[in-house]
């Protein structure tokens, strides 16, 4: 395992919807130039277990860490001005402004206007600046998300099913997008059930099963895990 610092640590996590119990001692580490993905079927809690490391959903129990310091009531506005990016599976936009408007916008509130040209051409954007975002289909959304990411440079991202209605010609484009974002050395955690390009771009995978995680490793490392193959990944 990497030394590379931990950004976002979530310790023993457990939540319950009424009787439902989603989360049962789950745990993640995302580590600073890393990309951790999630994978898991459907309804496991992935995505409640983002939201609590956000503050959108309160845990029953467990710890939230991010930065190094203990969160006991985090919420995603604090947590945002020292530097966690979330990006829903809607994606990171506002429908009210232009493509053009949310890099303006962030240039403002986090810098690097003289990075924007370049991460637009390299993103692909050029010709969808003037446009917002319903207008665009899923992959340009993303690409949009993951430019404006590259843009922020944050601590960490947190994305959630980022491939989830994206077009196999955009997908190589936010997979680089991501990487990127992971080598200029923010911590990343991903989500999602498109298992080729998750484990392609993995660094390290977690399972969740049973409302709790496991840490597999990297990912040549998780595919040799005789329970995750049988029960997750299928025969080959």
């Amino acid at each position: 395992m990497t030394d590379a610092a931990v950004v976002l640590e979530l310790d023993g996590i457990g939540r319950s919807f009424g009787e439902r119990e989603v989360l049962t001692a789950a745990g993640l580490r995302v580590r600073a130039g890393r990309i951790t993905v999630v994978l898991g079927r459907n309804g496991v809690g992935k995505t409640t277990l983002f939201r609590i490391a956000v503050g959108a959903v309160r845990a029953d129990y467990g710890r939230v860490l991010f930065a190094g310091r203990y969160r006991p009531r985090p919420s995603l506005a604090r947590l945002s001005l020292e530097g966690l990016m979330y990006s829903a599976q809607e994606s990171a936009l506002t429908p009210h402004f232009s493509v053009r408007q949310h890099f303006d916008a962030f240039a403002r509130c986090f810098g690097g206007a003289d990075r924007i040209a370049g991460i637009v051409e390299e993103a692909a954007l050029d010709e969808l600046l003037d446009r917002r975002p319903p207008s665009l289909s899923g992959g340009e959304r993303q690409r949009c998300s993951m430019a404006l990411a590259r843009l922020r440079a944050p601590l960490c991202l947190i994305a959630d099913e980022p491939f989830s209605g994206v077009a196999p010609a955009d997908r190589p484009l936010v997979a680089s997008l991501i990487r990127e974002i992971a080598d200029e050395g923010c911590g990343v955690v991903v989500s999602g059930h498109d298992v080729h390009d998750l484990m392609e771009l993995a660094d390290d995978v977690v399972w969740m099963v049973g409302g709790t995680t496991h840490d597999l490793g990297p990912p040549d490392v998780a595919a040799r895990h005789h329970l995750f193959r049988r029960d997750y990944l299928g025969p080959n």
